[in-house]
């Protein structure tokens, strides 16, 4: 089942009426919206076993302009859409309901494909191989989560 949020719905700091003052500067109110990466069409392929969090990673992906594959839930449904659909990215929760995503990882690693991980565990209980890899925490930060996803698609083009 799928719920859609209304992007409408979410909670922004009120910006005060005083335009044009110093101290609004200051603060950065008068310097208009900080523009976030856009990703527009990239293909990610999102796996997560957690409800709450997938919704909320499908919602800041697709705000980016992201194409999302998934979310999925499971090892064996996250590897047969890897094989199936084209992705240009993938976001990993580490551990799928006692099951570990490094085999996949591994398989979307060997294709060329750039890899985020999304975990609660911190980078000592990673792999050697992706202890550099982008990671992101839980909860995650949108801001975060977008930054990584720019980090990992540029370790790809600079061969990495």
């Amino acid at each position: 089942m799928r719920i859609d949020v209304d992007p409408s719905l979410r909670l922004a700091p009120e910006k005060p009426d005083a335009s044009g003052s110093a101290e609004m500067s200051a603060m950065g109110w008068g310097s208009g919206p900080v523009a976030e990466p856009r990703f527009d069409g990239l293909r990610v392929l999102v796996v997560e076993d957690e409800y709450l969090v997938a919704l909320l990673l499908e919602e800041d992906l697709r705000a980016a302009g992201c194409a999302i594959a998934g979310p999925h839930t499971s090892f064996a449904a996250a590897r047969a859409a890897a094989l199936s659909e084209p992705v240009d990215l993938a976001i990993l929760d580490v551990n799928l309901n006692g099951e570990m995503v490094y085999p996949l990882a591994e398989e979307l690693a060997g294709r060329g494909v750039p890899l985020v991980f999304l975990s609660g565990y911190d980078v000592g209980h990673f792999p050697e191989r992706f202890k550099g890899a982008p990671r992101v925490g839980k909860p995650h930060d949108r801001t975060a989560l977008l930054r990584e996803i720019a980090r990992a698609l540029a370790l790809q083009r600079a061969g990495a």
